[in-house]
This record gives structure tokens, C-alpha cells and sequence, in this order.
């Protein structure tokens, strides 16, 4: 499936057909479910049964950029990415502590620790769009 959405269920075309089907919708309406640009009961439904009984996998689109791992000298293992507008993303491996500086070097946003990888895409999606 190919979409511009942050946030999709990857399906086949069969698997869309099916569902749509099955759900008495149209295959367009299972497109909006599965990009969540419909978000009911029946859309949760058509998400769910699809990752469930037609192996679609959830995505997420992230940003591209350059990611360098470094040791400081006191060796704090630090996660660096830079983004095209000049952005970077900071991130202690130990700690989990994160920190954006726009392109003039000011602070934009500090995390104490981040714990999952969905906030880790939220702050990438936050740099890529200062």
C-alpha cells in the first residue's frame, strides 16, 4: 500500500479486498481505515482484524537522516541525528535522557528519559519539522 500517512496498516490488495468485503465497505473506506483517516468503531475493527487475520503489519514512517553514535570523552554513549533543516537529535543510550537543538543550537525540547521507541519517533518527527 503506498501512502504518505505517518502511521499505516500495511496490507495487500487481496487483504483490502477482503476486508472490504467482509465488512460491507467500499475498498476506499478500508484505505481511510487502514491510513487512520477514519478512526470509529468499524475502523478499529477493519485495523485490528487486519493485522490479526490478513498479516498486515503496523508502520510508521519515520525521517530520514544522518545517525552517528558517539563516546564523549567522559564516556557517555550519545545517539546523534541530524536532519536536513539543520536540526539535531540527542540521546544518551544509558540514561535514555533526549534534548533537540535547532540549527542555532538552542534547546527546542528535553526529555529526563524515553522509554519506548514511539517517543523516540515523536521527537524525530519534532526535529524533522522545526
Amino acid at each position: 500500500m503506498k501512502t504518505t500517512a505517518p502511521r499505516y496498516i500495511d496490507a495487500s490488495k487481496e487483504a483490502t479486498l477482503k476486508l472490504a468485503k467482509a465488512f460491507r465497505v467500499t475498498e476506499k473506506f478500508v484505505y481511510l481505515c487502514l491510513t487512520y483517516r477514519k478512526n470509529n468503531e468499524t475502523a478499529r475493527k477493519i485495523r485490528f482484524v487486519a493485522v490479526r487475520d490478513y498479516e498486515a503489519k503496523p508502520m510508521l514512517h519515520v525521517p530520514e537522516c544522518e545517525t552517528l553514535h558517539d563516546t564523549t570523552e567522559d564516556g557517555r554513549q550519545i545517539m546523534r541525528q541530524v536532519f536536513d533543516n539543520g536540526a539535531t537529535l540527542r540521546a544518551d543510550k544509558r540514561t535514555g535522557e533526549a534534548w533537540i537543538t535547532n540549527r542555532r543550537g538552542e534547546v527546542v525540547e528535553h526529555r529526563n528519559r524515553i522509554e519506548k521507541l514511539s517517543e523516540l519517533a515523536e521527537l524525530q518527527t519534532l526535529a524533522e519539522n522545526l
